[in-house]
């Protein structure tokens, strides 16, 4: 039905409100202006069957239904439409003049008000200096938070009293108003300054490393975290200049170390970290010609690790012998030229390396083999993408590397990790193969994995 018709008309009711308290119905039906009666006879355009009928009004309730005196709706539906209807400012207003603590508290439990005046409301609670869980009230607003925003609710109803609880509704959520509000609770401004117990810091690095958390945020919990809060900000990729500038401005160097192992700083920031950690900044700059020709001479082994190389920067790398190349071989970046030229080599230390690399493939690796260089064996039993005839090749050798390689391997054969698992030397490697794990709990255990 519609109830904006209900406009200067009189409803009955039956029973108990359910999500607002009785005087708080009463109010809300007066703002509607619509009248609460008691008596059939002074003519009712609507029913209200609410919780908690007693026998008494059931039967009175029944025979009105008989006589069909008027339509009979639950109070859900009627409250979640007195709700919709809130003035969010005028209520905010109210509640912090009279500073009504129940009547805060039961809008907060109130599944019926939209999630934005959840929020506001959320900001006039007082913890009263204690945690989520320290107390009753607390506990059941923190109840109240997690159950409204949680995903899948009804398959985790016990997350909601769980100390770890905001810890997961962080983790699954994209809604920036909601990590904001989150952060800024007095129960986590608190720890933030004084310390706190282990559940609580994992909230706190939730919200430091969150991608929905604000700048506001940021910058408050940079000024009043710990050296692990900050480095937690400093790992971040979103980082504005300023924020990069407000953790350079704290001169710590532990703060300074992670920040230069930041791959997306503005340049400006870099610069100033070369000179105390030029290994580390080589590494994960993004790379131009002229920053380039800057650090080649003095980090090259640190840059051919950068994963923003040109295929001009990979080869003037590798042009400056086996070190550099040993190193630049682990690149899964590389260009496809520069990658067969590492497989061309004949240094075992370099063939080893680019064996590892993601970017190996099978007919290469094949092409390795035919090699028949036993120095290659170890990291060839190793490689997933080693092809099956040739791991059960490489079974037969007498060298306990190659076979400890080829247990950990999880393209090795089942049957071949079945035998391994007899061997005492090789029994650990296989029951820590991922895919033997797999193996056994999907055929011999029956899991669905």
């Amino acid at each position: 039905m519609t109830f904006e018709t209900l406009h200067h008309k009189n409803i009955m009711m039956f029973g108990k409100s359910r999500a607002l308290p009785a005087d708080e119905f009463s109010k809300q039906l007066q703002l509607q202006e619509i009248e609460l009666v008691s008596d059939e006879k002074s003519g009712v355009e609507v029913i209200v069957q609410g919780r908690m009928v007693n026998p008494v009004e059931q039967d009175h309730l029944d025979r009105l239904y008989e006589q069909k005196v008027a339509p009979i709706i639950e109070v859900d539906a009627l409250e979640q439409w007195l709700c919709s209807k809130i003035d969010a400012d005028n209520l905010l207003m109210s509640l912090k003049l009279s500073a009504d603590r129940e009547r805060l508290m039961g809008y907060l439990q109130n599944p019926f008000i939209d999630n934005a005046l959840f929020l506001r409301l959320l900001n006039l609670y007082d913890w009263e200096g204690e945690g989520f869980f320290e107390n009753d009230d607390n506990r059941d607003i923190t109840a109240a938070l997690i159950s409204r925003f949680y995903e899948n609710i009804e398959r985790n109803h016990n997350v909601q009293y769980a100390n770890m609880g905001l810890m997961h509704l962080l983790n699954q959520s994209k809604n920036s108003e909601l990590a904001e509000t989150i952060a800024l609770l007095a129960p986590l401004q608190q720890a933030l300054k004084n310390g706190c117990d282990n559940s609580t810091r994992k909230i706190l690095n939730a919200i430091a490393l969150h991608p929905s958390t604000t700048t506001r945020v940021l910058k408050q919990y940079l000024k009043n975290g710990n050296d692990d809060i900050q480095m937690l900000i400093a790992m971040r990729h979103d980082l504005n200049p300023a924020l990069q500038q407000f953790l350079l401005n704290l001169k710590k160097p532990v703060i300074h170390e992670v920040l230069s192992l930041n791959s997306t700083l503005q340049h400006e920031t870099n610069l100033i970290l070369l000179e105390e950690f030029g290994e580390n900044v080589a590494k994960h700059i993004t790379l131009d010609s002229k920053l380039f020709e800057t650090l080649e001479e003095k980090y090259a082994l640190s840059l051919a690790q950068n994963g923003s190389l040109t295929e001009e920067m990979q080869k003037a790398l590798f042009s400056k012998g086996v070190a550099v190349q040993k190193v630049l071989a682990t690149n899964p970046h590389l260009e496809p030229s520069v990658f067969e030229a590492l497989v061309e080599l004949e240094d075992n230390d370099v063939l080893a390396a680019v064996i590892g690399n993601t970017l190996m493939t099978t007919s290469l690796i094949n092409r390795l083999y035919a090699r028949k260089n036993s120095a290659l064996y170890e990291a060839i039993g190793g490689s997933p993408k080693t092809e099956a005839s040739v791991l059960e090749a490489l079974s037969q050798v007498s060298d306990i590397e190659v076979l400890k390689a080829l247990a950990r391997n999880p393209a090795t054969p089942i049957d071949l990790l079945y035998q391994f698992q007899l061997d005492s030397r090789l029994s650990r490697a296989v029951k820590e193969n991922e895919s033997f794990g797999k193996h056994i709990q999907r055929d011999n255990i029956g899991w669905d994995v």
